[in-house]
């Protein structure tokens, strides 16, 4: 028997990920890996497991980049 298939909204996807709709808008444009939308009467969903999968190839145990200025200059 197949294994029913979840979708979730924008919404949904926004709090798993924690980033805003803006941040995940980007993302879609840029990383080839984004979990790709489908639409079900013009509503945009993403399947639950590849926003799973994508999440957790997100994380890291150190930053990407340093935003930060420690060394006092302006």
């Amino acid at each position: 028997m197949q294994q029913p298939v979840y979708r979730i909204s924008t919404k949904e996807f926004c709090k798993q990920s924690g980033q805003s709709t803006t941040t995940l808008w980007r993302k879609s444009k840029t990383d080839k890996t984004f979990p790709k939308a489908v639409y079900i009467l013009n509503k945009k969903l993403y399947r639950q497991d590849e926003v799973t999968v994508w999440i957790e190839s997100q994380e890291r145990t150190e930053p990407t980049h340093n935003n930060l200025n420690c060394t006092g200059d302006a």
